[in-house]
Order: C-alpha cells, then structure tokens, then sequence
C-alpha cells in the first residue's frame, strides 16, 4: 500500500466564511534524510499542487517562529513537527484572531508588548563590563535573547484562558525578566512584572514544555517574585499555590 497523509486542514476566511470548517487533502509520503515528513512539507505539497491554503513561515529551521501552529493537538513549529503517514490535524494557535486558515493576528499580542514597555530597555549611562556575571549572561541572558516569539507559550496559557485577567502573558513576562536580569538596564522590572501580572501566573509549567528556545520559564517567574516579596510587592490575599483559586 502506498504510503500518504491525510492532512485535515482548518480553513476560515473571515471576509467569505461565516465559520470555520475542515477541509482533507491526500498528501503522497515524501520523507527527508532523517525518515519523516515534517508538517511545513504536507502544507507546502497541499499549497503548491492541490489549492492555496494560508500559512505563515520563513526560515525553516527553527529560528524564526513563524510556522507556529497546532499539529495533532499539540502547539509547536510545523518546520520542526515530525510526520508519519496516517491522519494528521492542523490548526491555528488559540486565543488570537484569525487573519485567514492557520495565520493569526499577532498585532494584539506586540501591541501588549508597546503598552507595558517591555522591551524598552533603559540603559546605564556607563557600562561597566567587569561587572557582569558572564555564567548568568550566556546561559540565562541569551537564552531569553533567543526568543521566537512564535507565542506557543500564549496558547497554552492556563491565566490566559481567564479572560477578565489582566495577564501580559508568558512571552512578556520573559522579557521583563530579560532586563531585569540584564546588569545594564535601571528601569524597575520588578514593580513593573507585578503591575503586569506576576502572581496571576499558575505556575503550571505549560509554556516551559512547548517553547523551542527552552527559555527556563518557570525558575524566572520563581526569580522575579521572590525579588517582588524581598521589597514586599507581593499582593495581598495570594500565595504561590493558590492564586488561581482564589482569583476566581
């Protein structure tokens, strides 16, 4: 029997569509060196030898972040899902407005990003370079350097889902952890993380397992409040386990 996949494929085009709905394409196996097929191959063979279909991408290697989709239930980078033969489901990310099929609107998210300043860094008028710890540079620092911004972390984001949150969300949150760190920022990243919602976070780990660049999520946010309770800007009524329930 030959071998393919069966791609299920969510499509919507808000400027025809009332709805969304699920289209299959037959896809022949054409797998690469290490024996799979990835997902940006099915959406490219779907794109260049059935019908147009909507997605976004660039390096393919990664790096960039832009193929970030759900595949099978699970967020990751289409570029870097592997493939077997058999059924396989595509859709968009969760949470974001829909431009058309698998892209989303990432202008909400970036503008959240503006809003809050977090990636405004605020530098010291004299850099001291003798004064940075170089282990905290190369494997904290630049490491949160990497970020995608692919937004898989917004997409499994339990605080998110509550939406009367006001949550800057995971991706942010990292930034703000970013300069904090950063021995040549002087803006005050701790008032700003708990303004933006330090505590609101569940600490569920969820946007540690889905992140490609393996941005240590969960030990920053732990950094982050613990600098917030030393100054005693923790918010009163919460602790780190039961905020959820509480907030509800």
């Amino acid at each position: 029997m030959e071998k393919k996949i069966t791609a299920k494929v969510f499509r919507y085009d808000p400027s025809v569509d009332e709805k969304p709905y699920y289209k299959e394409y037959e896809v022949p196996w054409q797998e690469d060196k290490s024996g799979f097929m990835t997902g940006l191959q099915v959406l490219h063979y779907i794109y260049e030898n059935i019908e147009p279909i909507a997605y976004d991408y660039n390096c393919r290697g990664s790096i960039c972040g832009r193929c970030s989709m759900v595949i099978d239930g699970k967020p990751g980078l289409a570029c870097y899902t592997k493939l077997t033969p058999g059924r396989h489901t595509f859709e968009p990310l969760e949470g974001q407005p829909i431009i058309r099929d698998l892209i989303i609107d990432r202008k909400p998210v970036m503008q959240k990003f503006v809003e809050t300043q977090v990636a405004k860094k605020t530098l010291n008028p004299v850099e001291k370079s003798e004064n940075i710890d170089y282990d905290l540079y190369w494997n904290t620092l630049e490491r949160l350097n990497n970020c995608r911004e692919c937004m898989l972390c917004y997409d499994v984001c339990a605080a998110l889902k509550v939406n009367d949150w006001d949550y800057i969300g995971p991706g942010a949150m990292m930034q703000v952890a970013f300069r904090h760190l950063d021995p040549h920022d002087e803006a005050d990243r701790v008032e700003q993380a708990v303004h933006s919602g330090l505590w609101k976070c569940v600490m569920c780990g969820s946007c540690e397992l889905v992140c490609p660049a393996q941005i240590p999520h969960l030990s920053l946010l732990k950094r982050l409040r613990d600098d917030a309770e030393k100054r005693g800007l923790k918010p009163e009524g919460c602790d780190d386990h039961n905020f959820w329930k509480n907030s509800q």
